[in-house]
């Protein structure tokens, strides 16, 4: 009898991060939707400053591929694989390796958009944060991306953790999974660092080439944080 109980809590336990993962996907793709309908139409306006004009590639990167791929495919094949072996879960993962590269790109991008924002956009966008009564400012919205690839490494640790060593091939695909996003955590900040290595150019002009170094170097701690052991899991979504 308690091994029947303890499959049973074994099994509301793998239910419940399973649960979590669709539920936050969906609260993820409507985050992304409020962006993209709240804040884009603001760059067609006409009083937009003369300095974000023809920026919004530069503020908001590939957020709206990101929206695209996660609200037409990726929440709807979480949702569909709800009921299904935790196999499914792993390896839906895997098979969109190449549009999870997105996210990578995303990140290179994500120190312009700060240093943009910080210089012309906050002031402009605050206008627009008041009039939706939002808490939020649009900086914080630009770190979801960011986050929900945490918080998908957060999860597959969790549903690796809870499985039997038994189920060989589910942790397989789980742990390749966790990689892999993992990694394009990591590519990101291999993207700047290469950027990074071609605006140093130590040389003749070696003293005027350190400030962007230094500046990558704040940029890898950001984004690398979300990594660190002590990352709360909660700041995620």
């Amino acid at each position: 009898m308690s091994a029947v109980i303890e499959l049973f809590f074994l099994c509301s336990k793998l239910r419940h991060i399973i649960n979590e993962m669709v539920t936050t996907e969906r609260e993820y793709v409507r985050s992304l939707s409020y962006i993209i309908e709240s804040y884009f139409p603001e760059m067609e306006r006409l009083d937009l400053p003369q300095d974000l004009r023809g920026k919004r590639s530069v503020i908001f990167g590939n957020l709206e591929k990101l929206y695209d791929f996660h609200s037409q495919y990726f929440l709807r094949e979480l949702e569909s694989c709800c009921n299904h072996p935790l196999i499914l879960q792993g390896s839906l993962f895997l098979l969109q390796k190449d549009q999870f590269g997105m996210y990578a790109l995303y990140s290179k991008n994500k120190p312009k958009s700060d240093s943009l924002l910080a210089s012309h956009g906050n002031t402009f966008f605050k206008f627009k944060q008041v009039q939706l009564g939002d808490k939020m400012d649009l900086a914080s919205y630009l770190l979801k991306p960011i986050q929900r690839m945490s918080k998908y490494a957060l999860l597959l640790k969790d549903l690796i953790k809870e499985c039997n060593e038994a189920q060989e091939q589910e942790l397989g695909y789980l742990r390749a999974a966790e990689e892999m996003v993992k990694f394009q955590l990591r590519h990101g900040n291999d993207l700047l660092a290469m950027d990074a290595i071609r605006d140093c150019d130590v040389g003749v002009g070696a003293a005027r080439s350190l400030s962007p170094c230094r500046r990558v170097h704040s940029a890898f701690h950001m984004y690398t944080q979300p990594l660190a052991e002590d990352f709360s899991p909660e700041h995620c979504v």
